[in-house]
């Protein structure tokens, strides 16, 4: 089996709403239908109503959902294709290994799933698009990303869910470049929406700001900023 990643970006003028539908109702089945399995899908439906950390600047189209898919085999894809193409101004897939470094329960911050599959997570998800930084190769950075960046932001952040996604290569025509996706979930928009409480700073704010600029020195050594996107989004696993 392998997985693929699909992100969508879309006008900013198109009802939440109506995209969550949309992708709920006619997309995910026909993606089903094409063989896709175990399909999560990240979106900017209307139960969000904070942007994220690193939103896409005015010059770019939104960043609006992100569709994982496993199949048999990644070029037996076509189907899961022509169902997305219904949705969005723009889209890219790529071939991603996936990394399930925490998953619900597996934390002292809450419980396993005990929601349905097809129901919206409890809280609020950050997407996250990440590039390498060009003054470290390729060797080095997974080595920081996978040991050290990963689990040094599982000790300075109250995140309920980890999934680190390594980019092996794109699969549709002018995908932009993308080394990483990661899914991280936490309890609440306020602690997204606060960098001190996101830093494990709400009971006392010196501890969270100083994580905070653990964090900061760790993504820039890591990745290229101008280039980093995170959005705030809805969960669905189904």
């Amino acid at each position: 089996m392998e997985k693929l990643i699909y992100l969508v970006w879309d006008r900013p003028s198109v009802d939440p709403a109506r995209r969550g539908a949309d992708f709920a109702d006619r997309i995910l089945p026909a993606m089903a239908e094409a063989g896709a399995t175990n399909i999560s899908l990240h979106v900017r439906d209307d139960h969000v109503g904070i942007d994220g950390p690193a939103p896409a600047p005015p010059s770019e189209l939104p960043l609006v959902a992100g569709v994982g898919v496993w199949l048999p085999a990644h070029d037996r894809r076509d189907g899961v294709e022509a169902a997305l193409a219904a949705v969005g101004v723009r889209r890219a897939g790529y071939l991603v290994t996936e990394s399930s470094w925490c998953e619900y329960g597996e934390n002292d911050r809450r419980a396993e799933r005990d929601w349905p599959r097809g129901e919206r997570s409890p809280g609020v998800a950050t997407f996250s698009l990440v590039t390498r930084n060009p003054r470290l190769d390729q060797r080095t950075f997974r080595e920081l990303w996978y040991g050290h960046q990963s689990p040094m932001s599982e000790a300075v952040q109250p995140r309920w869910r980890y999934i680190r996604n390594t980019v092996a290569h794109p699969v549709t025509p002018g995908a932009p470049p993308v080394d990483g996706i990661v899914v991280e979930c936490w309890p609440s928009e306020e602690v997204v929406a606060d960098p001190v409480a996101f830093h494990h700073g709400a009971d006392d704010p010196a501890v969270g700001h100083e994580n905070l600029q653990v964090m900061l020195d760790s993504v820039d050594q890591l990745f290229a900023l101008d280039r980093l996107r995170s959005v705030a989004m809805s969960e669905y696993l189904y």
